[in-house]
């Protein structure tokens, strides 16, 4: 039995980069892979994420947006089974759950927890933790745990935290006090736990490239080795104790200074397990789990990023964004664990998860044909009389609800045009009030009314779509060519250039009728665009040519050149590392305090062991004061 464990950075991008997540899951070939850091939410879960045939999954999500992120952690567990019910494989869990403090799941009562519950509040070396402290622990979506009968595995992605930042510190502390609760809690009701996963903790300082001599004094540190059986605690470090000596295993390499091009990382990827092995008869003093059980535990480096020889080199980047997570996976093997008793698939596995495979469906939705919508169309049309015309209640599905719109915007456009003129002709002007409790002309009347049935059968439409599985769009839709629609400033520029401007001695020639048709025919054309909701091509008989504009090019030509002679100008004031003497990469302060946003320059080559020439030289100076003060 093989299980694995990988910090993905992102599961969407790691599907994407293998084409599928079966195939994703098969380059591990285990029996049990856990991901971290998938970086999806509750909305983002999907089938082609989740879901692959012959895996069983067990999820959680962010459920907080910290800092504005609402995707940023997340951990999912995948089973390799034969069969997702009445199974004896000890791949498939016996029960699942989500989080570690037991309030998610305590609702639920599950059989997990059993009588793990934390009355807050409570203290912890002095730091009072209250109910509110436990909830964010689980909100960040950071664990995921099943029991797998002969043991209960956890996978979990650790919170990082800088040593300046107090909150995030202080819930890092929580985190892992709260979780070592649990851990004993279980190993006192003589369960056998393993922990694997992104513990954000390098434990000793042969698991770091650059240590200090300070380095194994920060108290992350020191709280991972008090668990380990070295220190008096309960836990192997598995990986370390199948290679006590080996260096340079790293399972994390920095993206931002290429580190993995010369396996310049930290360990922080682990594998831990505690508890006695399975065998009946057996003193405890040697017969742990690891000693009886544990086969092999290594770094899958072929997952390394750049690992390829045709990889470009870092100089302050690469041309090309190398596919690949920033961590590397680990993995165990077992041996001799014998099968369960026939058991199912536990009820929070993705296959029942609504976001993913739907909500459920009554059988009568499968039985009944489409209904189509009823609108009722009693818009009333004013005539110069006053006559009412009512539309009797008819019956329109959504394709035949756009044609019937224009058909009525065209009657209306005709009767209302043909009533204006006539007027004109007959020398008399329109009536302005035409309703004793209105004081809109006949044409506004007409274009509320038109605009109220517009949106009506807009609605309908838009209904339809929703709730009506008959709305479905055809092929056909695919290949219809988009409709262009003018913006104000186009359709002004068209106007201008189609119809030239002209002589002010003409303008007042013009008499006092054409002038009053020529603004009823602009302001029924423009309540016309407001009824239809779509654009209006003006047609003349002047064919209308495509403007050119020549000074629009010369400004981009010189908006070029002029970038690059700022790039030149550039390349003639950067500084040169003393190591290589090959240009710096420039870089600017991001942290808080007094030079944050000032710029600096340092070796553009990736990050590597002193001893090795090729690798970044340290070189570091200093840009001028001028862009800190710019930067702020």
């Amino acid at each position: 039995m093989k299980i694995a464990t990988y910090n993905v950075n992102g599961l969407r991008q790691r599907v994407s980069q293998h084409g599928s997540l079966l195939r994703l899951l098969t380059s591990l070939d285990a029996d049990i892979i856990c991901f971290q850091e998938t970086k999806l939410s509750r909305r983002d879960l999907s089938v082609d994420l989740t879901m692959a045939e012959g895996y069983e999954a067990f999820v959680s999500c962010t459920r907080t947006t910290n800092k504005g992120r609402s995707s940023y952690s997340g951990v999912a567990t995948f089973c390799r089974v034969k069969s997702a019910f009445f199974s004896n494989e000890v791949a498939l869990p016996l029960e699942a759950e989500e989080g570690f403090t037991g309030l998610l799941e305590c609702p639920r009562k599950r059989e997990i927890i059993r009588d793990f519950m934390l009355e807050a509040p409570f203290e912890e070396e002095d730091l009072e933790i209250t109910d509110d402290d436990l909830l964010k622990v689980d909100s960040e979506g950071r664990c995921i745990i099943t029991d797998h009968g002969h043991f209960v595995l956890f996978n979990i992605y650790g919170p990082r935290a800088e040593d300046d930042d107090e909150e995030r510190c202080r819930f890092k502390f929580i985190f892992f006090k709260i979780l070592q609760r649990r851990w004993e809690f279980l190993l006192s009701q003589g369960k056998r736990v393993f922990v694997v996963g992104d513990l954000n903790i390098a434990p000793a300082a042969i698991d770091r490239c650059d240590a200090s001599p300070d380095f194994e004094k920060n108290m992350f540190r020191k709280w991972l080795r008090s668990l380990l059986r070295e220190c008096g605690g309960p836990f192997f470090d598995v990986f370390r104790s199948k290679n006590p000596g080996r260096k340079e295993a790293y399972t994390c390499f920095s993206p931002r200074v290429g580190a993995e091009e010369f396996n310049y990382g930290s360990r922080i990827d682990h594998i831990l397990i505690a508890g006695p092995c399975l065998h009946q008869q057996h003193d405890t003093e040697d017969h742990y789990f690891l000693y009886c059980h544990v086969e092999a535990c290594d770094i899958m480096s072929q997952f390394r990023r750049g690992n390829s020889g045709n990889a470009p080199k870092w100089r302050g980047g690469r041309k090309i964004k190398l596919e690949g997570s920033d961590h590397v996976p680990v993995y165990v093997i077992l041996r001799d664990v014998p099968d369960l008793p026939t058991h199912s698939t536990p009820s929070i596995a993705v296959r029942y998860i609504p976001e993913v495979r739907g909500w459920q469906q009554s059988i009568v939705s499968f039985l009944v044909k489409g209904q189509v919508s009823h609108h009722r169309l009693q818009n009333n049309l004013l005539s110069d009389s006053n006559a009412r015309e009512t539309y009797d209640e008819c019956e329109i599905s959504s394709q035949d609800c756009s044609k019937i719109e224009q058909d009525i915007i065209a009657n209306a456009s005709q009767h209302s045009s043909d009533q204006c003129f006539s007027n004109l002709n007959s020398g008399q002007k329109p009536n302005p009030s035409l309703n004793e409790d209105s004081s809109l002309t006949f044409s506004q009347k007409k274009t509320e009314n038109l605009k109220y049935l517009s949106s009506d059968c807009t609605r309908g439409v838009k209904k339809m779509t929703r709730n009506n599985t008959c709305s479905q769009l055809t092929l056909k839709y695919f290949f219809k060519q988009p409709k262009i629609v003018m913006t104000a400033d186009e359709e002004t520029l068209k106007h201008d250039l189609t119809f030239p401007k002209a002589d002010p001695g003409e303008i007042r020639e013009e008499t006092s009728q054409s002038t009053e048709q020529s603004d009823l025919k602009n302001e029924y054309a423009n309540h016309s665009c407001e009824i239809s909701g779509t654009s209006i091509d003006i047609h003349d008989d002047k064919r209308v040519s495509e403007p050119c504009f020549p000074v629009k090019r010369e400004n981009d030509n010189f908006a070029v050149q002029e970038w690059q002679r700022i790039q030149q100008k550039m390349k003639m004031t950067i500084p040169i590392c003393k190591g290589h003497g090959e240009p710096c990469v420039s870089r600017s302060v991001k942290r808080e305090g007094p030079n944050r946003g000032r710029l600096f320059y340092v070796c553009a080559r990736a990050q590597g062991p002193a001893s090795n020439p090729e690798a970044n030289c340290g070189h570091f100076q200093w840009g001028s004061a001028k862009s800190k003060d710019k930067h702020k």
